[in-house]
């Protein structure tokens, strides 16, 4: 049986080098959040298509916030009240046309 899987490290080789740094971003963060800020803001509606990609986006943003600093999170939060407020409405939509259903269904 042999001592190592294929393509698996020795435990006690010398260090390999360190990963490169990612490259920048191709926008600085402030202006993503920023734009998605004045997207959600002036949206009525949920702008993603389904609860995947609305997941997808809130990580991206907070990965962004994350980087930007303080006045990243700033605009992380209010990116995430618009978007609760943009979840509430599309419950209240959904709800409304499950009464209407209801109602005509007796």
């Amino acid at each position: 049986m042999p001592r190592f899987v294929p393509g698996q490290p020795d435990l006690f080789a010398p260090a390999a080098e360190p990963a490169p740094e990612p490259p920048p971003p191709a926008r600085p963060p402030l202006e993503d959040l920023a734009d998605l800020l004045a997207e959600l803001r002036a949206a009525e509606r949920l702008p993603w298509p389904n609860l995947t990609v609305a997941a997808a986006v809130e990580q991206r943003y907070l990965g962004l916030a994350r980087i930007a600093g303080a006045e990243g999170q700033k605009l992380a939060a209010a990116i995430m009240d618009e978007a609760e407020r943009l979840f509430a409405a599309d419950e209240r939509e959904a709800a409304n046309r499950y009464v209407s259903a209801e109602l005509r269904a007796d």
